[in-house]
């Protein structure tokens, strides 16, 4: 089994230097074949505070020899049928390793930035041993 495979979670989250947030959760059903399957719930504060609206969202990561993921780029879809998606990539700052029975993770600390607002946030990558 790849590592791709054995991917049970990715979440993301991030605080923008304006005060607004995002987080994302991405978890993958057993016996999914990729992360084409896998069930995605993004959340998007504005600066106010106030939620905006994602109807979609794409996340695309570049690993590293080590399989820390070093890259990142997301497209936040908004509930506009006719309208461009939000763009943003993040990059990695440092990593750590963790584990628990059963599960391995690894958690990136990642600087941000979505059309033009920066941020600081975690990219976590949960895995399942075995």
């Amino acid at each position: 089994m790849s590592e791709e495979e054995k991917i049970v979670r990715r979440s993301i989250g991030i605080a923008f230097a304006d005060g607004g947030l995002l987080a994302l959760s991405a978890v993958r059903p057993q016996g999914a074949s990729g992360h084409g399957d896998e069930r995605v719930a993004t959340v998007l504060c504005s600066a106010d505070g106030a939620p905006v609206e994602v109807s979609e969202t794409l996340l695309s990561t570049e690993y590293g020899a080590d399989g820390v993921q070093r890259r990142a780029t997301l497209e936040l879809w908004l509930g506009e049928e006719d309208g461009q998606p939000l763009r943003g990539a993040g990059s990695l700052i440092s990593a750590a390793e963790v584990s628990h029975p059963g599960l391995r993770g690894q958690i990136a600390f990642f600087r941000w930035s979505l059309q033009g607002r920066d941020g600081l946030g975690h990219y976590e990558v949960l895995y399942a041993d075995g």
